[in-house]
């Protein structure tokens, strides 16, 4: 679910954005921005995790990288064996051939992932992404209901075009306890 929120420091809520134990451990997101005058800002934050949750999604990482690894070598060696008088199908064949079983080994292996994490995880991989920012607003997508919940609750004052979800989730509030989220839009230029 996407979260806007408006600011420069966030609260994230101590409890693992995966699986919702106790964080032991955190996994750091980050981004940047370029402005109109070419400067570039970088953000960054860390989101607990418990250590299992840590571990799968380090683990998927790594296979994605990889994978991505295995593709690129795989289309440099088609275009070095064309360099080198090659028929172009035979190369394209094998680079073919090549990332199909790339990707079949990635599937098998993510299912196996998937069969060893604990059963309350709500993904394999990274379940809280910066989606970017516009000055100091700043979108996350957050995968888990009840951290997005936590964070929304954690961050009622800074909320920034709240959808219908989230609003329904600070209504169980106290009416006094938080700030209505308000509604950005641009003027004409």
């Amino acid at each position: 679910m996407r979260v806007d929120v408006s600011g420069k420091q966030f609260a994230f809520p101590r409890q693992c954005a995966c699986c919702g134990r106790f964080p032991g451990t955190w996994l750091t997101i980050s981004g940047t921005e370029r402005n109109r005058n070419s400067k570039t800002r970088g953000w960054a934050w860390d989101i607990p995790y418990c250590h299992q949750c840590r571990a799968h999604v380090r683990v998927a990482d790594r296979l994605l990288i990889a994978a991505l690894s295995l593709v690129a070598l795989l289309g440099v060696g088609s275009f070095v064996a064309l360099g080198l008088g090659a028929a172009w199908y035979l190369s394209l064949a094998a680079f073919l051939l090549g990332s199909a079983l790339a990707a079949i080994g990635v599937v098998w292996l993510f299912a196996r992932l998937k069969r060893s994490q604990f059963g309350g995880c709500v993904a394999l991989n990274r379940s809280v992404r910066y989606l970017g920012s516009s000055g100091s607003w700043h979108s996350f997508d957050i995968r888990s209901r009840t951290y997005v919940s936590a964070f929304v609750r954690a961050n009622r004052l800074k909320l920034v075009n709240a959808s219908a979800s989230i609003r329904s989730m600070l209504r169980e509030q106290e009416m006094s306890e938080f700030q209505v989220a308000r509604r950005i839009t641009r003027g004409p230029k």
